[in-house]
């Protein structure tokens, strides 16, 4: 129970370092563009999407524990009753010495008006409820760049997003963007308001076993 709990508290976490340079005119959340014409089968494509550059961690109720995180990775599909679902795998390292592989399920949803607007659910034994959040596909090429976004609290002043509880990671079916990946992912970063430069990066050396 221990190591699920640590995985739980660190990958899907991942997906709380507090908002960092911001940059602009931040948009209004529900003016927020997301991928036109979103087809949830081409962006699943029995294979795995892997973490490269995120901003910050999405807190966990009941948990707070800061560990090293590497080789993570989301596999999309759909379960024997036709149910959208995510698989998220990665290494947790407890020490230098210590590390392992985990991996979660969970359910996706989606808005039946904008289908590139997801919402991931996993099971959080701490508080014996589900943990949910947004998981926006911005853009992607269904083939080697995704861009995601999750906005877990709206400012009633002007509608934008609270800068504590915006998040955005970029995904690859590789372990790397190219230089043209990377002027999109800036552009679109820009539009967000959010500089690149305060992005972490993961380290993919040894991949974690999705079954």
């Amino acid at each position: 129970m221990t190591s699920r709990l640590l995985f739980l508290s660190s990958l899907v976490a991942l997906v709380a370092w507090p908002a960092r340079a911001q940059t602009g005119t931040c948009p209004v959340v529900s003016s927020i563009s997301v991928q036109p014409g979103f087809d949830y089968e081409s962006f699943a494509n029995e294979s795995r999407w892997n973490v490269v550059l995120y901003s910050k961690i999405i807190p966990i109720e009941g948990l707070d524990m800061q560990v090293v995180k590497s080789d993570v990775s989301l596999m999309f599909s759909r379960d024997a009753d036709n149910n959208k679902t995510v698989t998220l795998a990665g290494r947790v390292r407890l020490a230098s010495s210590f590390a392992f592989c985990l991996k979660l399920q969970g359910s996706v949803e989606d808005s039946s008006e904008v289908p590139a607007k997801l919402r991931q659910s996993f099971y959080n034994p701490l508080t014996n409820q589900f943990l949910d959040f947004n998981f926006w596909i911005l853009h992607t090429d269904y083939t080697n760049l995704a861009v995601v976004y999750a906005c877990e609290k709206i400012m009633a002043a002007d509608g934008t997003c609270d800068p504590g509880s915006s998040y955005m990671w970029t995904l690859s079916r590789g372990t790397s963007h190219t230089a043209a990946e990377r002027e999109r992912i800036q552009a679109i970063f820009q539009s967000m308001c959010l500089d690149m430069t305060s992005l972490r990066q993961i380290e993919h050396s040894d991949v974690c076993p999705m079954t």
